[in-house]
């Protein structure tokens, strides 16, 4: 299902000469700029979800977000660059993290950020392909680029958890986060399982207590000869 855009303008403005937008961040903020690149993005997310990495063609990018296909190649170069500002524009990690003052709190609140975006067609469609595609080199290289960025939000809130004593020092943070994202992800997009609120404290909690109880400590390789 493609969403349905307002007012997708024909063609953007030429860019200052000397500077060079290759990204989300250069529109102006409520100018036809922006309107370009929501569009785009917006089209650019259908196209994924129906096409997938490997067939997706910037023409019929173009041609659903209603602009020139001078357009986009002005400001994504590549399609690889096309593809990374999109899935960096439905990604959950681009919101400041939580800070509630309790663990807990802020992994709920950071779980409801990430299910609210892969609910949407939009990251429903983004998450298929990476899942589908991430054998092809190029799209590795995207989800690899973008991975530390949609996870900082959760190491400062981890982190913060660690420095205000609930979470033992040495906790494997990445680990609590893969677990959290990772069991939300299949219950999405394999099991297609609930993930309503209650479904979300049950992950939080069963991941929090066991790091609590130190589950999650970082551990050495076994010595040789150990069981």
């Amino acid at each position: 299902m493609s969403p349905t855009l307002r007012e997708p303008p024909s063609a953007e403005p030429a860019p200052a000469v000397g500077r060079r937008r290759t990204g989300v961040h250069g529109a102006r903020h409520g100018g036809r700029s922006e309107r370009v690149v929501r569009a785009v993005m917006h089209a650019a997310a259908a196209e994924i979800a129906r096409a997938g990495y490997a067939a997706l063609r910037v023409e019929d990018v173009a041609a659903r977000a209603g602009v020139n296909k001078t357009t986009i190649y002005r400001r994504w170069p590549t399609k690889a660059e096309l593809v990374k500002a999109t899935l960096r524009s439905f990604s959950d990690g681009r919101q400041a993290p939580p800070d509630t003052g309790a663990l807990r709190l802020d992994l709920l609140e950071l779980v409801r950020r990430f299910v609210a975006v892969a609910s949407t067609p939009e990251g429903q469609g983004i998450y298929r392909m990476l899942l589908a595609e991430l054998h092809v080199p190029e799209v590795e290289a995207l989800a690899r680029a973008l991975r530390e960025e949609r996870l900082a939000p959760w190491r400062e809130v981890l982190e913060r958890g660690v420095a205000r004593g609930e979470l033992p020092p040495g906790t494997d943070l990445d680990l609590l986060v893969e677990m959290i994202r990772g069991v939300v992800t299949n219950r999405l997009f394999r099991l297609r399982g609930p993930v309503d609120a209650g479904a979300l404290e049950s992950i939080v909690d069963v991941v929090v207590l066991g790091a609590k109880a130190g589950g999650a400590l970082r551990r050495g390789p076994a010595a040789p000869g150990a069981p």
